[in-house]
């Protein structure tokens, strides 16, 4: 047992209250440590007959909780930043894959690419969509190796209400590498599954649309598509 002076038990019998003070007052254990750098288990020696306020339980418990999310949230964050590292490295190692594509690699390409998304009509190549890598590939398809002369391209852009249109515009244009002149006035448009409510910047530049009107070459990329087909 030990054994104090009386000023030293004096000092000793101020510091505990003085702790016990803060506690009342809602300080944490590491919160008092810092401030009288008291070992933890005087501590719990000393307070584990303290109760404080409810509210003060409850602002701690508010705190804690706090404390809980953030720690949470981060740990999160810091997976969901993990695998997102994980996937880019995928990708730019899946991306040096593919090497050079030449104009016979871009004809399977792009009438693939049609058959998928490009309309069905006897007397026209229509195309239509959000995606600008698409769209870019598309583009190359028709003039590279449809050999559609550029002036023979339209385009429409379908936006929402509320959208810069000039903004779009000059988005596409520049993906295209139309000239504005082939480009015919926006539709604007409400989907009427969102009844308006479509989410903003869900397609910042609204969707393009591509026009050709040419039979012959609307039947040969028709031609190309069940070559792939029989083929595959």
């Amino acid at each position: 047992m030990t054994i104090f002076s009386p000023k030293k038990k004096r000092k000793f019998i101020k510091l505990k209250s003085k702790v016990m003070a803060l506690r009342k007052l809602g300080k944490t254990y590491s919160e008092i440590r810092k401030i009288y750098n008291i070992p933890k288990s005087t501590l719990s020696d000393w307070l584990k007959g303290v109760k404080m306020s409810l509210k003060e339980r409850k602002r701690l418990q508010k705190r804690a909780y706090k404390n809980w999310r953030r720690a949470v949230e981060a740990n999160a964050k810091r997976k969901m930043e993990e695998r997102r590292k994980i996937r880019l490295e995928i990708e730019n190692n899946a991306k040096k894959e593919i090497k050079k594509i030449e104009i016979n690699d871009l004809k399977p390409i792009g009438a693939a690419l049609y058959w998928a998304e490009g309309g069905k009509n006897r007397n026209q190549l229509r195309f239509s969509n959000s995606d600008p890598a698409i769209i870019k590939v598309i583009t190359k398809f028709f003039c590279k190796v449809c050999k559609i002369p550029k002036e023979k391209i339209k385009a429409r852009v379908h936006i929402y209400p509320g959208m810069d249109y000039q903004k779009c515009l000059n988005f596409w244009s520049k993906i295209t590498k139309l000239p504005k002149s082939n480009f015919h006035p926006p539709q604007i448009q409400i989907s009427r599954a969102s009844k308006g409510k479509r989410p903003r910047n869900t397609l910042p530049y609204g969707t393009l649309h591509l026009t050709v009107t040419n039979t012959e070459l609307a039947c040969r990329v028709k031609g190309w598509i069940q070559g792939i087909s029989e083929k595959i």
